[in-house]
């Protein structure tokens, strides 16, 4: 946001230039309005020749000061230096010896705010843009068009194309948004280790995922009291007696004794 100086009182000045301008030429020599010195049949007398020097030292008192309020009012239309800008780099201002752009970073302003004071030349109510620094060692003493109060800047706003209060919260929200940007940048990131907490007597939570994996692929062992055989579970599940398995016939082997009788 940017505030310039009100063209419509650049144009008045120059005016009134301009017309301070005329009213000498007339004090001088014209004598339109102006009274001519007294004379008698065009010869000054005595008297007509001290009107005549104070005439001409008026003149060029308003030639001089119309001059300087019509160049300046051209010159500064033509250049339309802003006044007070609000950045993000800070707060820039026209506070140089020669009206040069000083900028106050956000990280030297403690605060800014909107205030009301009596102009110190005629006394007239004023709006003033306050900032507070760190250091107003940093800055000029003896800034344009503002004054310091301890460690605050009051720069007068009178006549700014915007309203000093929306400079003012304007310069509040840019300050507030630099301190959390700081606040951001400053913040540690999250750590990233895993903690894991086990109760005292308990199995470590490895040992139990690795029995049951063990579980989960051994096969399951035969119940001893089960039979080996399908069918005859099945039977007995039916209600039939179990079928007794026969027992192999054994060989009769030839019999040594007899064959040694023979």
């Amino acid at each position: 946001m940017t505030a310039y100086r009100s063209p419509l009182r650049l144009f008045v000045f120059g005016l009134l230039g301009l017309v301070l301008i005329v009213a000498s030429i007339d004090v001088m020599f014209g004598h339109w309005i102006s009274t001519e010195p007294q004379n008698t049949d065009g010869v000054l007398t005595t008297r007509g020749q001290a009107q005549q020097r104070g005439d001409i030292v008026w003149g060029a008192v308003l030639v001089g000061t119309g001059t300087l309020l019509l160049v300046g009012g051209i010159v500064e239309l033509v250049r339309r230096q802003p006044q007070c800008r609000v950045a993000n780099e800070g707060i820039h201002l026209p506070m140089g010896r020669h009206e040069e752009e000083v900028v106050i970073p956000w990280g030297d302003i403690r605060s800014v705010r909107l205030d009301v004071d009596d102009d110190e030349f005629d006394g007239k109510r004023r709006q003033h843009l306050v900032i507070e620094v760190d250091d107003p060692g940093r800055l000029p003493e003896h800034p344009h068009n503002a004054m310091w109060v301890g460690r605050e800047l009051h720069v007068d706003g009178y006549a700014w194309t915007v309203d000093v209060g929306e400079i003012a919260l304007a310069a509040q929200g840019a300050l507030a948004h630099h301190r959390r940007m700081e606040e951001i940048t400053q913040m540690e990131p999250p750590s990233l280790t895993w903690r894991t907490t086990v109760a005292a007597g308990a199995a470590p939570a490895t040992e139990v995922d690795t029995a049951e994996s063990t579980e989960a692929t051994d096969p399951p062992e035969p119940h001893p009291e089960e039979s080996a055989d399908p069918s005859q579970d099945e039977q007995t599940s039916a209600g039939e007696p179990p079928i007794a398995a026969e027992a192999p016939e054994e060989e009769s082997m030839p019999d040594d004794d007899q064959g040694d009788g023979a």
